[in-house]
């Protein structure tokens, strides 16, 4: 007689970490078609505890989600780089960027088709005016070292730099032969020194 399976028990912290994480994996296996069956199957728990945590599958894309833009927060927009001058410490941080962008699997559906998703919750937006909050404090920083003209607005002036960096971001992923990442990154840079009115050094 075949002795029955013996259940593994874990944290729920890290259930939750292994139904986000097949959940990524899942949506790139299927060009960000996402189904509860798949995601638990993968992270090896059943469909009854990935509907526990997550409620249904909008619940698990926005999981999936707001992990891709924590790491990206943890590893690039919260990170205070260093340099004499404003575009100096922005170049290094798009360059990364970029780098980030083009090595998560992931990123090219949470900035693609996922973004559209109406199954999306309020919390995308809440993110959208958080990173333009900090970047507008990061402008004003620049307009005080007289960096940047203190004639724009710091938070219309983000948002439209912002704007533009993510849609060419976006677009280069898209493409189906991919740019040279320190390229691109070299293209972006220039985009944001006309946008913010820099003199060239």
């Amino acid at each position: 007689m075949t002795a029955p399976k013996k259940r593994i028990r874990r944290p729920a912290k890290e259930t939750k970490r292994l139904l986000v994480a097949a959940a990524g994996h899942v949506l790139v296996e299927k060009a960000g078609d996402l189904e509860i069956g798949d995601v638990s199957k993968r992270a090896g728990v059943s469909k009854a505890l990935a509907h526990y945590h997550f409620g249904n599958k909008a619940g698990l894309l926005n999981a999936v989600v707001a992990d891709f833009y924590t790491r990206l927060d943890d590893a690039i927009v919260a990170v205070p780089y260093e340099g004499d001058r404003w575009i100096d410490r922005e170049t290094k941080r798009i360059h990364d960027l970029v780098r980030f962008f083009y090595d998560d699997p992931v990123a090219p559906l949470v900035v693609g088709s996922v973004q559209s998703d109406p199954s999306l919750g309020p919390e995308s937006l809440d993110r959208a005016r958080r990173i333009n909050r900090l970047g507008a404090l990061n402008i004003a920083q620049a307009q005080r070292d007289g960096e940047i003209a203190s004639s724009h607005d710091p938070a219309l002036l983000v948002a439209m730099i912002l704007g533009g960096v993510m849609a060419g971001l976006s677009e280069a992923l898209m493409m189906s032969s991919r740019r040279d990442a320190d390229a691109l990154a070299s293209e972006i840079c220039s985009f944001v020194v006309r946008a913010a009115g820099i003199e060239p050094a």
